[in-house]
């Protein structure tokens, strides 16, 4: 049921160790070698903040000052282009567990995606589905299902939401 057009953005970083002011030159070069029009700049986002920039409608572009281990989720999904610094080391799997990638696959073609997890009953049957995974003994990693809702094209929030579910869900185990 997932009914939000798929968006194909440019996405790139700079690691945190990279002076800022270095860093927004460094990507602001990236934006102009690349002719973008539209392009977001977060600087120093936290997952959250970096999952609500997906949600700019308008946005060409969405390039990272400041990057952290933290947004693994994120560059997991996307696999940005690393402009300085050390690249964030990700998997070359976005979920380890194929039984829990299969879920994520079903949970996209069930859900709206317009409204992700808002919607009771779409909460309720990922919340149940994700209960069940527990209950067979696979391990959800709540930046894992982050990153394979940002991969299925689950808007921003929704992929945050997943990711607070999936860490309620865990904390019941």
């Amino acid at each position: 049921m997932m009914i939000e057009a798929e968006r194909h953005l440019e996405r790139s970083y700079v690691v945190s160790s990279v002076r800022l002011a270095d860093g927004v030159l460094t990507a602001l070069g990236w934006v102009l070698a690349h002719a973008l029009r539209g392009p977001v700049l977060v600087c120093a986002p936290d997952l959250k903040s970096l999952a609500e920039a997906e949600e700019v409608s308008q946005a060409t572009a969405i390039v990272v000052v400041g990057a952290h281990s933290g947004l693994k989720p994120w560059v997991s999904a996307f696999r940005p282009e690393c402009l300085g610094g050390p690249a964030i080391a990700v998997s070359d799997e976005i979920v380890s567990d194929p039984a829990v990638w299969t879920a994520m696959q079903s949970f996209t073609d069930l859900i709206n995606s317009g409204t992700g997890l808002a919607h009771p009953s779409d909460r309720t049957w990922v919340a149940d589905g994700l209960i069940e995974l527990r209950r067979a003994g696979h391990l959800l990693d709540p930046d894992e299902l982050m990153a394979a809702a940002f991969k299925l094209n689950w808007r921003g929030t929704a992929a945050w939401d997943l990711r607070q579910l999936t860490q309620n869900v865990n904390a019941k185990f």
